[in-house]
């Protein structure tokens, strides 16, 4: 879906995190929204397969006859991250440490987590990451460790690796026994950028986009709801512009933001730019966790199958 990112006076008490996302690197693959051919989008996904080059990872399929492919370095470059350098995995610890930071009313005795137990600009990043960027297609509700990783890295500076969140998706739905059309708005963006004067059918592709009613939705009131608001991380928050010779002044109270290192075995691996990331005086357990795609489980009615069911 195409996120819901305009600041009105009916949604005020977003209009914090709508600042943020806007400014952050995933905005352009939040928003961007082209013409979708219904046609192509199906041809690439019924012939779609993987392939191995040089140990680089490619989707390759066949689209209006001709050749097209796909790997994280391209979703990189044509959905503009710049994440190269990024993360995808963290500590359990590290989890369940920012998760309780962020307000999380929930028991923290499981890597999956309700979305429904976050106060509303909480719950509000984690549904538009969900729906926008992730290739879950049920289970809207629940918050998988990828998606909990990702959310992390964006709240406390970190690179993570959104490229990679997307290319595994795919990956995975090549093996899927009942395939939909996955990623529309994506794949219309890759085809753009490959079939250069190729003309596109005109049966469009109808992209969802997220409403003002995401923002009534975020603040309903329900028995599972969180007793207490949690603001975001100060560092989430636009720094007001600094006039010459005046320091400006930091609220009195603020939220902890938390600073996390990512470990490695191998001290050569390329790192996330340091100017991009909080230093870290806080150690992380030797238990590092593997981001996962959640249990997708079957499709919603909703989804739009291939063979046409």
């Amino acid at each position: 879906m195409v996120a819901y990112l305009e600041k009105t006076d009916g949604n005020a008490e977003f209009h914090e995190i709508i600042d943020f996302l806007t400014r952050s690197s995933i905005h352009y693959a939040l928003t961007v929204s082209l013409v979708v051919s219904t046609t192509f989008v199906e041809q690439f996904w019924m012939t779609a397969k993987s392939k191995t080059i040089n140990n680089v990872r490619y989707i390759t399929a066949i689209v209006a006859g001709k050749p097209v492919s796909i790997s994280e370095a391209s979703i990189r470059s044509d959905l503009q991250f710049n994440d190269a350098a990024g993360i995808d995995v963290l500590s359990n610890q590290a989890i369940f440490d920012t998760i309780q930071l962020m307000g999380y009313e929930g028991d923290l005795n499981t890597l999956t987590f309700n979305k429904g137990l976050f106060s509303p600009q909480w719950k509000f990043l984690f549904h538009t990451i969900i729906h926008c960027l992730s290739s879950k297609s049920t289970s809207w509700d629940q918050i998988p460790t990828n998606i909990a990783t990702a959310v992390i890295c964006l709240a406390t500076n970190q690179v993570y690796n959104f490229s990679k969140l997307i290319f595994d998706g795919m990956m995975r739905h090549l093996d899927a026994k009942k395939k939909f059309v996955m990623y529309p708005r994506f794949i219309s963006v890759f085809l753009t950028n490959q079939l250069k004067n190729v003309p596109v059918p005109l049966d469009h592709f109808t992209i969802n986009a997220l409403t003002t009613k995401v923002f009534s939705f975020t603040v309903k009131k329900g028995k599972k709801n969180p007793r207490n608001v949690t603001p975001l991380f100060p560092s989430m928050l636009a720094q007001p512009i600094e006039n010459e010779g005046v320091v400006s002044k930091r609220p009195s109270e603020t939220q902890p933001t938390p600073s996390f290192s990512h470990p490695s075995e191998d001290p050569i691996e390329p790192q996330p730019d340091p100017s991009l990331r909080p230093s870290s005086s806080n150690p992380i357990p030797d238990s590092i966790l593997e981001g996962s795609g959640g249990n997708h489980g079957g499709q919603s009615s909703s989804d739009r199958s291939l063979s046409g069911n």
